[in-house]
């Protein structure tokens, strides 16, 4: 979830412009591997946003491929699905009951190496003093909502999340797991 999680949600909540989910549900487990993981081999998390519902799935122990790609993000429209990963994204029309397309199917590949156009971007900025396009807020943003996903998945409990103060809602026990408890003499101070 924290994986590949942070970096799809990341784009997800970039896309439709918002801070966060204000509901998060999660079913899965350990179905199938025998291992000494704590992490589930099935995963689907699913997250309320003003105006739209996402759903995060992980398999890992299947190798059945999202509409022929291992990875990537689907946004479902009234007018088509725009399927997107880093090779580049593809806008399937919806048809009417004639069979006409309700917009125009698009495909197009990446045509820049991200890793590099994103290192690029961090040395500029390091010079420049200007934010970089995903700056540490983002960031935290994006792992908060993968990690949010974890802690549903660990409690069993439906929770209720305020992004604006980061404050889960009616819930001590997923509370709790917001934050790392230190051994002494280590602790955090910001």
């Amino acid at each position: 979830m924290t994986d590949w999680g942070v970096h799809l949600l990341d784009i997800v909540q970039w896309a439709m412009n918002v801070e966060g989910p204000s509901e998060i549900a999660a079913q899965g487990g350990k179905l199938y591997l025998e291992d000494n993981r704590e992490t589930p081999d099935t995963l689907q998390v699913t997250y309320q946003y003003p105006g739209f519902v996402c759903v995060y799935e992980n398999r890992e122990c299947n190798g059945a491929r999202l509409d022929g790609h291992g990875y990537g993000i689907c946004f479902h429209g009234s007018l088509g699905t725009m399927f997107l990963d880093r090779g580049g994204f593809e806008i399937i029309p919806e048809k009417t009951p004639k069979g006409v397309n309700l917009c125009e199917p698009v495909t197009e590949k990446s045509s820049n190496n991200h890793n590099l156009a994103h290192s690029r971007n961090f040395l500029d900025c390091l010079k420049s003093r200007e934010l970089p396009i995903c700056d540490i807020e983002i960031g935290h943003r994006s792992t908060s909502v993968a990690q949010l996903g974890n802690i549903a998945y660990r409690t069993k409990n439906h929770l209720l999340w305020d992004p604006k103060t980061e404050e889960l809602r009616g819930n001590r026990r997923a509370s709790n797991l917001l934050s790392a408890k230190y051994r002494k003499p280590w602790k955090l101070v910001v």
